[in-house]
């Protein structure tokens, strides 16, 4: 009984003082009714204006225009505030019903713009309102019927009302329920859409597991052992072999933390990512592999990981990148950071002719520029990349006001 009670009191609360629920029309037509109730109010206040003043002594001419005006304000309110035009119907009805003494003996005490603007309120009502605040709202209107009304009229006009209710309540509830069938249907193609990348990261990861993680592995086990299959290695070569056995273990590390996240949406990387600290340990196994690199480095700078990590990966890139196409090419990485960003910049010298840079072909961006392009912009960054005074220059801007 107590919660009962407690509905009861809350739905005659939403009745008395509650508000009205937002409207958010999406036609041409539905954000137009607010200014055409405005115009059909003025016209229906000056039509009962003019009913009044024809049709019956009033207790003053103050009265007569406030009647009047008070009669249109709800037709004004209707399409976007219906409960508070119901509270100003109610109100003018009742204030009616009182004072207003029309000449002609009709069975209500109303002027025909009330008659014809209450049923359209209570039928907006009954559409935006739930069913608790529908029934203080009918109760309302019973109470105007069976106080106001002669008793030959009441039972035909309750019906009415009843009736108006009703459908308005049906109407209502249908489009909850099709606004709930919408959002169903939203979430099921959104599960399928996530369904279907799902699969795709996994057929992708079965792919490279299958394929690239093979073949990574060959390199690093015939790297590692060709010192004992074959007889007299310098030194030299067997210390190459030996960082290349490294270098590519290390890849199939990466790859496998890689194919872990592809596999799996739902568990958060928890690995340590490579920062702006670790360039360093990039610059000297790019030295060991023969390239050229002068780094200058930011002792003690901070950024956001994602920062950092954006930056790591494009200098790996472009450093790749100048092994590939401008083999012996000397390389120059620059760090500058700012109050607000951080400066990365990565230059070697072209050797090659300028429709094969070194990085990549202006004619066309692969893999590795989109890649760094994707990194910078990801964070809300700028990348720049293309041949300047014959050097290759790779320039991007790294915000360090990064959204996570």
């Amino acid at each position: 009984m107590g919660s009962v009670s407690k509905a009861v009191r809350r739905d005659l609360r939403g009745f008395l003082v509650g508000p009205d629920p937002p409207v958010r029309p999406r036609t041409r037509l539905g954000r137009a009714l607010p200014t055409i109730g405005v115009v059909v109010a003025i016209a229906a206040g000056l039509i009962t204006y003019e009913y009044l003043l024809g049709n019956g002594p009033m207790v003053g001419s103050f009265l007569l225009v406030l009647t009047a005006a008070l009669t249109g304000a709800p037709i004004a309110l209707v399409a976007t505030r219906p409960l508070l035009a119901w509270r100003i119907a109610f109100l003018v009805a009742g204030l009616a019903g009182f004072t207003v003494h029309i000449a002609q003996r009709t069975p209500w005490p109303w002027t025909p713009t009330q008659m014809l603007s209450i049923p359209v309120v209570l039928a907006v009502v009954a559409v935006r309102h739930r069913r608790g605040v529908l029934v203080w709202t009918g109760l309302s209107a019973a109470l105007l019927v069976v106080v106001f009304v002669k008793p030959t009229n009441i039972a035909g006009l309750l019906l009415a009302v009843f009736a108006i209710l009703v459908v308005g309540d049906q109407v209502r509830r249908r489009r909850e329920v099709q606004a709930a069938l919408a959002e169903e249907e939203e979430r099921t193609e959104l599960a399928q859409a996530r369904r279907a990348v799902a699969e795709e990261r996994n057929r992708i990861a079965r792919e490279m597991h299958d394929v690239v993680a093979h073949h990574m592995s060959l390199i690093a086990v015939r790297a590692e052992t060709a010192v004992y299959r074959i007889d007299g290695v310098p030194p030299a070569v067997a210390e190459e072999l030996a960082a290349i056995a490294g270098t590519s273990r290390e890849a199939l590390v990466e790859m496998r933390r890689l194919l872990g996240v592809l596999r799996s949406t739902e568990t958060p990387l928890v690995e340590p990512q490579p920062g702006l600290e670790d360039l360093a340990g990039l610059v000297v196994d790019a030295r060991r592999a023969g390239v050229d690199v002068t780094f200058e480095p930011l002792p003690g700078a901070t950024v956001p990981p994602a920062v950092g990590l954006a930056a790591f990966r494009i200098v790996q890139e472009a450093l790749s990148n100048a092994r590939r196409h401008a083999a012996g090419a000397p390389v120059r990485i620059t760090l500058t950071l700012g109050p607000s960003a951080l400066e990365l910049t990565v230059r070697n010298t072209l050797t090659a002719p300028a429709g094969d840079p070194a990085g990549e072909p202006p004619t066309g961006e692969r893999h590795g520029l989109l890649g760094m392009r994707e990194r910078a912009t990801a964070i809300g960054g700028t990348f720049t990349a293309g041949p300047d005074a014959g050097r290759y220059t790779v320039h991007a801007t790294l915000p360090l006001e990064v959204d996570t």
